[in-house]
Parts: C-alpha cells; sequence; structure tokens
C-alpha cells in the first residue's frame, strides 16, 4: 500500500507541472477518407435531383457523389502530374478526350505539390511554333515589340503571323497543362499540403464530380493575347483557369484554396501600360454548367476569381446556372464573387475582406437575367471604400440581400448600389432556396470567424482512420499444389502485412496486368491479409506483386512466381473388355490420378464416335466409358481425348481386334 500511495502522489505532483492545455488536450480527431465522402443531402445546388439541360442536353441529376462508387481497381494515389493525367484519361498515356468521356467512377487522391509546369519552360513551348513569314521561332517579346498600340500597328486587334504563331504556342501549352476531369470522380488532397500548380483543371462535359482539399494555384499563361478593345485602354487576357466547369452538372467544389501561387497579380508586370495578365478566373462555371456546390473555399490575390456564365449571347443556358456559394472566404481580390449570368445563384455565410482596397472594383456582379439570393454575408472593407461598390450591374435587373454586414454594420447593400446607380436593381429574386433545399443560416455576426476557422485546403482532417501513413509492404505466398498435390492452374495468392500501416485497397498484378483488387479494412499496426483466388492458368510461369494502396500512398510486394505444370489433363489409359472377340465390347478410360477433364472424345481410327460431358473431382480418379457395337472383324485403333480449359490430352492408341 505505501508504495502505491508514493505513486499516487508522484503522478499528481508532475501533473500539477503540466501547462493546462497539455493536461486536459483532446485526441486529435480522427482522419476521414475525403474520397469515399458524399455531397449530404440539402448542400445547395448540387444536392438537387431532377432535370437540367447543359448546353441543351436533357439529363437527369441524381444529386452528387463523385467517385464514391468506384471498384478497388479505380483508387488512385498520385504526387506526379503525369500520374494524375492517367488516373483521370484511365489509363497510361491516355488523352484528353480519355478524361473527358471517361465515365467510369474514380477516386483520386493527390499527395503533396503536384507542377503541372513552371513559367520557365514558356520558351520552350514558343520555341516548337515557327513563324510563317520569318522562319524563326515564336518569342512572346516579338509580339509584343509589334503589337504595340504606340507604334505602326495602333489600336488594332492583333493579327497575321505572329498572332497565328502565339496562337499555335498556346495550344502546344495547353497541351501541355490543361487537363479534363471526366464523370464520376473525386479529386481529393490528402493532409495539409495536397497542392496542383500551373495547371487549368477543366470539368468539361462531365456530371457527378467532387474536388476537395486541395491547393489550386497558379494557371498561368505563357501567351496571353492583347485586346486594345477591351474597355478604353486594353487589356492582356488570359486562357486558363485553375479550376473551370464546362458543360457539367452535379459538381460539388469544397475546401479548395485557390491562388496565383508565385505570381500574384501584384507581381505582374506591365506591358502597353496594362497589366500582363498571365491568369484568367480562379473557379468559373460557364458554358452551361448546373447544379453546383462551392463550399468552404478561400480564394485570395487575385483579380476575376469567380464567373458565373460565359457569355450574354448564349441564350441557351437560360434555366442553367443553378450555384450556391456559402462559407467562402474571399481575400484581396479584385472582382467576380461572384458574376452571374441567367443563373439563380445562393449566397449565403460568405465572409470577403480585404486588407488594402488594392485592386478591388466589386463583389457582387448582376448580369444579364440573373437572380441572386444573398444572406448574411460578412464584408471586411478597407478605410475608404464605399459598401455602394460591393453590387455591380452587369445587365441585369435584380438581386435579394438580406442580413449582410460591412465592417461589423448591419448594411442594406442593394439600397446603397441603388442610392448611385443609374439604372438601379430590384431588391427581388423570382425564386426562393428554401424551395429547393434545406439550409441553415449561421447568424451573421458569426460568419467571419466560422469561416476564417473552417474555410480552404487542409482544414479537414483528412486521410483514412485506418492508418497515418503509406502501408507496409506485404509478403505474398500461394498454395499451389497444395490441395491437390497437382500445380493445376488454379490456386490462391495470399498478401499479408504482418505489422504496419495498414491499407484500404489492395491489387493484384500478374505478368504486369492488374487482375483482381479489392477493397480492405484494417486496424493498424495489426496484421492485414488478402486472398486473391487464380483460376483456369495454362502451364506456365507467372509472377505476382501486390499493391497496397491507402490515400497516403502506395506499396508494392516483393514478386512471387508461381508455375503452372500440370493445367491440362492428366494422361488417361485406355483398356477394354473383348475377350470374345465378337464386334460388341466396352472401351473404357482412366485417369488413375492428375488433373480431371470436362470433356472427353473417343476416336476409332480417327473418327470421333463418342463424346461425353464430365465433372472434374482433380486429383480422384476418371473413369469414362463407351459401348461399341457391331463392328466387322478387323483391327480398330482407338484414341481418348481428355480436355479442360486449359488444354487436351490424348491417350496412348488402343488397338481392338474382331475376330467374329
Amino acid at each position: 500500500m505505501r508504495a502505491r500511495r508514493t505513486l499516487v502522489v508522484t503522478l499528481a505532483a508532475g501533473a500539477l507541472l503540466l501547462p493546462p492545455t497539455t493536461a486536459h488536450a483532446s485526441p486529435p480527431p480522427p482522419a476521414v477518407d475525403l474520397g469515399r465522402e458524399v455531397l449530404p443531402p440539402g448542400d445547395g445546388w448540387a444536392s438537387y435531383e431532377g432535370p437540367t439541360v447543359p448546353d441543351g442536353k436533357p439529363t437527369v441529376a441524381t444529386g452528387t457523389t463523385g467517385g464514391a462508387d468506384a471498384s478497388p481497381s479505380e483508387v488512385y494515389v498520385v504526387d506526379t502530374w503525369q500520374e494524375l493525367r492517367d488516373a483521370l484519361a484511365g489509363k497510361p498515356g491516355g488523352s484528353q478526350t480519355d478524361a473527358r468521356r471517361n465515365v467510369v467512377p474514380r477516386i483520386v487522391y493527390v499527395t503533396g505539390t503536384i507542377t503541372a509546369f513552371d513559367p520557365a519552360a514558356c520558351d520552350a513551348f514558343a520555341a516548337q511554333v515557327t513563324v510563317s513569314d520569318t522562319g524563326q521561332p515564336f518569342r512572346m517579346a516579338d509580339y509584343i515589340a509589334h503589337f504595340d498600340p504606340a507604334g505602326p500597328w495602333g489600336r488594332v486587334k492583333p493579327s497575321g503571323p505572329l498572332e497565328d504563331a502565339r496562337t499555335a504556342a498556346a495550344a502546344v501549352q495547353a497541351a501541355a497543362t490543361l487537363q479534363h476531369v471526366g464523370s464520376n470522380v473525386t479529386l481529393v488532397g490528402v493532409g495539409t499540403d495536397a497542392t496542383i500548380v500551373g495547371a487549368s483543371m477543366r470539368i468539361r462535359d462531365a456530371h457527378n464530380v467532387i474536388v476537395r482539399n486541395l491547393t489550386l494555384a497558379d494557371a498561368y499563361d505563357c501567351f496571353p493575347v492583347w485586346d486594345p478593345t477591351d474597355t478604353a485602354v486594353g487589356n492582356w487576357n488570359s486562357a486558363y483557369d485553375n479550376v473551370s466547369v464546362w458543360t457539367s452538372t452535379s459538381v460539388w467544389v469544397d475546401h479548395n484554396t485557390f491562388d496565383d501561387g508565385d505570381h500574384p497579380h501584384s507581381a505582374l508586370p506591365t506591358v502597353y501600360g496594362r497589366p500582363f495578365e498571365v491568369h484568367d478566373g480562379l473557379l468559373d462555371i460557364t458554358h452551361g454548367s448546373d447544379l453546383v456546390t462551392v463550399s468552404w473555399n478561400r480564394l485570395d490575390d487575385h483579380d476575376k476569381t469567380e464567373l458565373i456564365g460565359s457569355s450574354d449571347s448564349r441564350l441557351q443556358d437560360r434555366g442553367q446556372h443553378r450555384v450556391t456559394l456559402h462559407h467562402n472566404h474571399w481575400t484581396d481580390i479584385g472582382q467576380r464573387a461572384p458574376r452571374v449570368r441567367f443563373g439563380d445563384v445562393h449566397l449565403y455565410d460568405n465572409l470577403y475582406t480585404q486588407t488594402t482596397e488594392g485592386l478591388f472594383q466589386y463583389y457582387w456582379g448582376a448580369g444579364i437575367e440573373s437572380s441572386i439570393v444573398a444572406e448574411n454575408n460578412a464584408f471586411e472593407l478597407a478605410p475608404g471604400v464605399d459598401p455602394a461598390r460591393i453590387i455591380t450591374r452587369w445587365g441585369g435587373t435584380q438581386l435579394l440581400e438580406t442580413g449582410s454586414t460591412v465592417n461589423g454594420q448591419v448594411t442594406d447593400l442593394v439600397a446603397a448600389f441603388n442610392a448611385t446607380a443609374p439604372v438601379p436593381l430590384a431588391p427581388t429574386a423570382r425564386w426562393s432556396p428554401a424551395d429547393v433545399y434545406d439550409y441553415t443560416l449561421d447568424p451573421v455576426q458569426d460568419v467571419p470567424a466560422i469561416v476564417r476557422a473552417g474555410a480552404g485546403a487542409g482544414v479537414l482532417v483528412s486521410g483514412t482512420p485506418v492508418a497515418t501513413a503509406k502501408p507496409g509492404v506485404a509478403v505474398l505466398s500461394d498454395d499451389n499444389g497444395w490441395d491437390t498435390g497437382l500445380h493445376d492452374g488454379s490456386y490462391t495468392v495470399t498478401a499479408t502485412l504482418w505489422w504496419g500501416q495498414n491499407a484500404t485497397v489492395a491489387r493484384l498484378y500478374e505478368n504486369g496486368v492488374l487482375v483482381g483488387a479489392q477493397w480492405l479494412t484494417g486496424t493498424t499496426p495489426h496484421r492485414q491479409t488478402v486472398a486473391f483466388p487464380v483460376t483456369g492458368k495454362v502451364d506456365g510461369s507467372y509472377t505476382y506483386v501486390v499493391e497496397l494502396l491507402n490515400p497516403y500512398g502506395t506499396s508494392t510486394s516483393r514478386p512471387r512466381t508461381v508455375v503452372v505444370t500440370d493445367s491440362a489433363p492428366g494422361r488417361a489409359v485406355l483398356s477394354d473388355d473383348n475377350r470374345d472377340g465378337d464386334g460388341s465390347f466396352t472401351v473404357t478410360s482412366t485417369l488413375w490420378w492428375g488433373t480431371n477433364a470436362t470433356h472427353y472424345a473417343l476416336y476409332r481410327d480417327g473418327v470421333l464416335v463418342d463424346e461425353q460431358s464430365l465433372t472434374a473431382a482433380s486429383p480422384q480418379r476418371q473413369t469414362v466409358r463407351t459401348a461399341v457395337t457391331g463392328l466387322a472383324p478387323g483391327s480398330y485403333a482407338f484414341v481418348a481425348v481428355l480436355s479442360n480449359g486449359a488444354g487436351s490430352t490424348s491417350t496412348a492408341e488402343r488397338v481392338v481386334t474382331v475376330r467374329r
């Protein structure tokens, strides 16, 4: 008892020395496999089930599940640009057409930083193009010098050999850096640092797509086009968005960070007196896309952040562009948060922050035939910025806004806009979000803290509850020959992870080809075993490896070679009972031991006279009989052929002599 009392006192004293936060620290929440999560019912327009007509093509939406239904053979962990492209295409070296048209459910986990290209490669792209009138490689510097509006060319849109070469160079870059995302895909980052740099990810002609927990940075355009007619002073216009949604439906973009990486707007050079803009949008939803939820994202330090609707002239987009944006955080942006054409768009519980006026123009753009409903959004404007600038009108007629705060003060933003606008906006909407889906508003005074704490990539505890790192390496074994003593082409390959980080998927490769895959459960660090039955192999050598996968990465076992020598039926022996030589007798085929047959054929003097289906029970004896009658005197040569799916084996010839 004395020892026990001393121990308790010692522990209590030690506990008094611990910082309070350590003494009461809770264990971290378990990681969640974001690849298997789906959009909850009622979470914005992407949860809607019903008709939609992207680009005039009728379809019926059924909610957004992404790749949650993927088979274990369609789960990928990627950390290079080529691996990502192959996963989206569904095969190594697949084309962008393959990626766009691929509808097989897939989960693609991104780990670490994937760089599509470094802007230092721009010159290499340009060097692949020749200017037709000079025969020289294209250079953007030559383009800039030639089309200077202060020079001989003047304020006319670029055309001719240099513009043709710029277009061709842009196509070279697009082939290397523009990546399509097809249907039924979950593209998800793992951990706090999953990043795709230099790419333009385009969800095109797709349905049912989820993009989560990624930093998507710097969709850099090496070859922007100069348009002297864009505004009174002209503009450089870029071709690439970090993510764009084209002609697609049921898309969930959640907990991502969008920015310009190492090339923020403040670092862009000035050419012709205008920013040399190498970026377009951060997240654009255009070309009749529909039923999109954008939630808990950060969009930072960028000019044109989010466009919904591509053109006033695309009247086929009427009834489309239904988008919900909630709990997103825009910081130090210029405009389009969002700008809307045609769509019924819901904005709620979003946070807009300016640390400086910078390049700020406006946040909400009411475009042609748009109907925006905005609720409980919080704005933190830089000193001197008029709240009337939050809204601008691009041909729209209405915008319903309630519960907004500006720097903590409740503000009627539509009234502020209308007070100075030549054409006012009606404080109305043609639709009500509550008629479409259930949602709960956060109190607007809590929105800044809630959004700061929860928005952006790396906030979710992602990975898998099964493990905290990539799987350990499995050891392979097989039972070839153990069950029957025959190396008959039917056996089981077993992968055993004796101890270590467990996997969620196991894949079996035979001679380098994927032949089996299974979902797994795990209890790291305990043993994990998975068995792959193999059947129907012909004689030969087969080399197996098993790949274990979880969201953190993959491991590959050492090869295991299995040799099959007994796949075809064993060699039977023929006998007969023609003791009296009268021409009526029985021919018997006996396989005393070995791989059984499923088919029997008997030939007399090379002519088929009998065939029978057999039931295999390897390695037990297999006997089959044929009754022969009415043969004339003479000698007859009989041969039996036993067959199964792996091959055929003939008996030795049996000669029977008929004497009477």
